[in-house]
């Protein structure tokens, strides 16, 4: 219990001693943890709304007339990639085509007959199956035309893309960054104790009772930075939803559940301290194996 005490005496003693130096370390690493943070939800935003927007992306099949429709509609059911299949008839479709027409609806009254054929409403599990859809659809000999948006597609895939190659790399960017930032941190710590720690060597201090301030030290820092980046985030990210929702009420999907955002926190706390652990870790022992390295 005595070498507890003095243990954590010393890492209280770190933490004052080099006070600029701790505070320039704590600001950075929360600095550091924000974008982090930040980038994880930028990440699940963009899948949440393209998702939405997938959801919303409809192919439009229409069919030979005298064509199976229940076949073909059975036929399309079966494919993986289909997520509903809604069959139109021609006279659904035509009172939908009069109410977009609205005023001008009039005008059809000079059709003799209705010309519209059956028609099937598709939406697909994953936008990258699309392409695959469409060709298969229109290898089918009963199905006269197929219609969907091709260029949202291709734009919504590219999007995807993009994200998910920024969201990483700012991930193993902020990931470098405080992780190089905690291990200075450290080792200016220890180079400035180099005379105190060869001495406690020498009055027989053991290895892991002169290492031990250190670790919790970089410990604390990260873990001090991740709960401060975590209290901007919550301070700073739900008010931005609801404003961002308020000009652009169409955007449907952004994460908003407090549940998710404090799982968020917990695994970003978590993830901070872990890596100010390793991060002093390292430092500690590469510095120690010098230190005691015989001459």
């Amino acid at each position: 219990m005595t070498t507890f005490s003095y243990i954590l005496r010393d890492t209280a003693r770190l933490l004052t001693r080099h006070c600029f130096l701790g505070v320039l370390t704590l600001v950075t690493t929360a600095a550091m943890m924000w974008i982090l943070g930040i980038t994880t939800l930028f990440s699940l935003n963009i899948q949440n709304l393209l998702q939405n927007l997938e959801s919303d992306l409809v192919i439009h099949a229409y069919v030979r007339r005298g064509g199976d429709v229940a076949q073909l509609a059975e036929s399309i059911r079966t494919m993986e990639s289909v997520g509903t299949l809604t069959a139109v008839s021609p006279q659904e479709a035509w009172n939908k085509l009069e109410g977009r027409m609205g005023g001008q609806a009039r005008s059809l009254e000079l059709l003799d007959e209705n010309p519209l054929p059956w028609s099937f409403e598709i939406r697909v599990r994953s936008v990258s199956e699309v392409s695959f859809l469409v060709s298969y659809l229109m290898s089918m000999s009963d199905i006269d035309d197929v219609v969907y948006s091709g260029m949202v597609v291709e734009r919504v895939s590219a999007i995807s893309r993009v994200a998910s190659r920024a969201a990483m790399t700012m991930f193993i960017l902020s990931i470098m960054i405080t992780s190089l930032v905690v291990y200075n941190t450290i080792h200016i710590s220890l180079y400035s104790r180099r005379e105190e720690i060869g001495i406690m060597f020498l009055v027989g201090a053991t290895r892991s009772y002169i290492s031990t301030p250190f670790v919790l030290e970089g410990t604390f820092l990260a873990l001090a930075g991740a709960l401060l980046a975590m209290l901007g985030i919550t301070s700073a990210y739900l008010p931005g939803v609801r404003l961002l929702q308020e000009s652009l009420p169409f955007l449907r999907g952004l994460v908003e559940d407090t549940r998710t955002i404090g799982h968020l926190g917990l695994l970003l706390v978590s993830f901070g301290a872990t890596l100010g652990w390793v991060c002093s870790f390292v430092v500690v022992t590469r510095f120690m194996s010098s230190v005691t390295k015989p001459l």
